[in-house]
């Protein structure tokens, strides 16, 4: 299934009238939620533009669930690859392709005295990890302002999402409280945390805001 996407870049490319020719070159470093990094757009015509970037992630995330202070630590790194589709060869494009990550995203508390894990309560100190299981590669699509190909510099903005086919919440514990955790309210734990979020654990949003800075090829 990894593949489709792959296969309809190919049939968009060759179904484009057979004189598209390169319109430009352009880079661009962006921020957001695929990361801080950077990327490189390659025009085929004023409307369509083939777009791949990198993006890293150096910093966590604190945040409270359930009165419990967490922090979130995003993958190590995530890729994109796709095409942009410009309306009328303006700024305005639709976007579509596949993103991948290196790793996970997990979620780390620790407790001192006692915590509450799946409706029971420990009285022993310990820490516990949430992983979230989603697809390595995943399907995106969007809608962007800015192109990137036109002459001179200027931002662009990216607004979307990735879809998972799977979105699964696996946890465990350590310290002095993996000697007496029930498995069961482990997983009860994990159950509560998927039926909060719902659907919402499939989806990666995508708002990446970027500047572009073209190079030339000529048409």
């Amino acid at each position: 299934m990894r593949r489709v996407p792959w296969i309809v870049l190919a049939v968009v490319f060759l179904s484009a009238p057979g004189t598209l020719e390169g319109q430009g070159l352009a880079l661009g470093v962006r921020a957001g939620t695929l990361g801080l990094g950077g990327e490189v757009a390659f025009g085929l015509s004023d409307v369509f533009v083939l777009r791949g970037g990198f993006g890293f992630f150096p910093y966590e995330y604190e945040d409270t669930y359930e009165g419990e202070d967490y922090t979130v630590t995003f993958p190590s790194s995530i890729w994109s690859a796709g095409i942009d589709i410009y309306l009328g060869g303006g700024p305005i494009r639709l976007m579509g392709g596949v993103m991948g990550r290196t790793e996970n995203v997990e979620m780390n508390s620790e407790w001192t005295e006692s915590r509450e894990i799946g409706g029971v309560v420990y009285d022993v100190p310990g820490a516990i990890r949430g992983v979230l299981k989603q697809d390595a590669i995943e399907p995106f699509a969007g809608i962007g302002f800015g192109k990137h190909t036109a002459g001179g510099f200027g931002f662009f903005l990216d607004v979307g999402a990735a879809y998972s086919g799977k979105a699964d919440i696996e946890m465990s514990v350590s310290g002095e409280v993996a000697d007496f955790i029930d498995e069961e309210d482990l997983q009860a734990e994990a159950d509560q945390v998927e039926e909060e979020m719902g659907g919402l654990l499939k989806f990666w949003p995508i708002v990446s805001l970027g500047i572009k800075i073209p190079l030339s090829l000529g048409s």
